[in-house]
């Protein structure tokens, strides 16, 4: 189904088609006809499936009718328009709100609305000053548009149009007296679109609150991953980091996003790459808001080739043509996953996700394979299994404190990893065809994934 058997605008189109969308999504070909009928949507839908376009496209296209209503009945000319807000959209993180909002500032690029992303972690004036110049759509986390209110007295009783992304995760972050009180503050008729991953109990009773005789769409879950090759492999799980690094040596990957579950494990992950000359960044909640832009730069620019992340602060991340997702760790949710690989694979693209999986993660294995629908193909790579025996340099050197324990990585030592007779993980791949001198060491190669 194409864009233009929608009744859109040929502003809205030609932006639809500057950005390069031919094909609606699933999600889109069912949200976009409600949603331009003013009906409440509930949509179950996973990150990656074209959720944005989907509740964007359809407020451009009202606001534009609005619009064009109020000049005909305006004699003032159209040079004497001035922003209203009158489309509230709600993020649970900063990453996503910016996202969102840049997204829709491509889709509306001929149309005369103004868009404005506000959110924590960045200086509040400028944000309040684009608010008070006016604004037609605001994208903004909870917690930042409260203190716009409550210190600027930002009035939201002009919105007509509220959006709830990711609505699973602002439970989880417990916005949900946030949201109902939003709902309190905005029109009393107004059209709200609720967008989720999952359909917990929860989010159905939000749901109930919110909307008005919605409409239910349900986007399979699994169907994030319907361009994704997922894959698992059986693992010691105190040779996971180990592993990591022979493969981004073997096979020269140059972009990979990498998932952990802990903050702790993160940093101790970046280390372990950082002996072996991999160029990487971790991205978590304890680094400051500039400190995360950064590393998302350098990521996106091909600066460092691999992220280190965690759930909650990758939520809302949109690396385009991302190839490769790594679950070193599996989530403590079996949702998470979905989530984690709905990162590549994005916009019709094909992407790969694989997940190091040891013994203690068969139980959370096992939920992830009952989410989607599906088994997983297993994997080994010889030496590396659970049960094969460690090398010397892991027998002798002992596990930080604070890693110990059964499912421990074991913290080699710098003189384990720099000696020539026992080489590190790069071994005989560190000058592997297409590496730039050592690897890790900015190697070029582009994002293709050999098997």
């Amino acid at each position: 189904m194409k864009f233009e058997t929608l009744a859109l605008s040929p502003l809205i189109l030609n932006a639809v088609a500057e950005c390069g969308y031919q094909e609606l999504t699933q999600v889109q070909q069912e949200v976009l006809p409600l949603a331009l009928d003013a009906k409440d949507v509930m949509a179950c839908a996973q990150t990656g499936t074209g959720k944005t376009a989907a509740f964007a496209l359809p407020l451009l296209q009202q606001l534009l009718e609005a619009e064009r209503e109020s000049d005909m009945e305006s004699t003032s000319g159209a040079n004497a328009r001035t922003a209203s807000l009158r489309v509230l959209v709600l993020t649970p993180t900063r990453e996503l709100a910016i996202q969102v909002a840049d997204n829709i500032k491509r889709y509306s690029q001929f149309l005369p609305f103004k868009t404005l992303a506000v959110y924590g972690g960045a200086n509040m004036n400028p944000q309040r000053k684009g608010v008070e110049q006016g604004v037609d759509i605001l994208v903004a986390t909870p917690g930042r548009l409260f203190d716009i209110i409550g210190q600027f007295g930002l009035d939201l009783s002009g919105v007509t149009a509220l959006v709830i992304d990711e609505a699973d995760r602002m439970l989880d972050l417990g916005f949900v007296r946030d949201i109902e009180k939003v709902k309190r503050l905005i029109a009393a008729k107004h059209q709200t679109l609720l967008f989720s991953a999952t359909y917990s109990d929860e989010v159905k009773r939000l749901a109930e609150k919110m909307l008005v005789q919605a409409q239910w769409v349900n986007v399979a879950q699994s169907s994030t991953a319907s361009g994704v090759t997922q894959e698992v492999y059986r693992v010691d799980q105190r040779r996971k980091a180990e592993l990591l690094s022979e493969l981004v040596g073997r096979h020269n990957w140059q972009q990979l996003l990498v998932f952990v579950s802990t903050k702790e494990s993160a940093e101790h992950l970046l280390q372990e790459l950082k002996l072996d000359g991999i160029k990487c960044a971790v991205f978590h909640g304890d680094k400051t808001q500039g400190a995360r832009n950064r590393a998302l730069e350098d990521f996106k620019s091909g600066k460092i080739r691999l992220l280190v992340a965690t759930d909650v602060a990758a939520r809302g991340l949109d690396i385009q043509a991302l190839p490769l997702v790594i679950n070193l760790e599996l989530p403590f949710a079996a949702e998470d996953y979905v989530h984690r690989i709905g990162r590549t694979g994005r916009a019709g693209l094909e992407g790969r996700a694989i997940s190091f999986v040891s013994p203690s993660d068969d139980a959370m294995l096992a939920e992830i394979e009952a989410l989607i629908g599906m088994p997983l193909p297993v994997s080994v790579i010889p030496g590396y299994e659970e049960g094969a025996p460690l090398p010397a340099r892991y027998r002798d050197a002992p596990p930080t404190k604070k890693y110990a324990g059964p499912n421990a990585y074991v913290q080699r030592s710098r003189k384990g990893v720099m000696d020539a007779k026992a080489p590190a993980r790069a071994g005989k791949y560190a000058k592997a065809k297409g590496a730039a001198g050592k690897r890790g060491n900015g190697a070029q190669g582009g994002n293709k994934i050999k098997p």
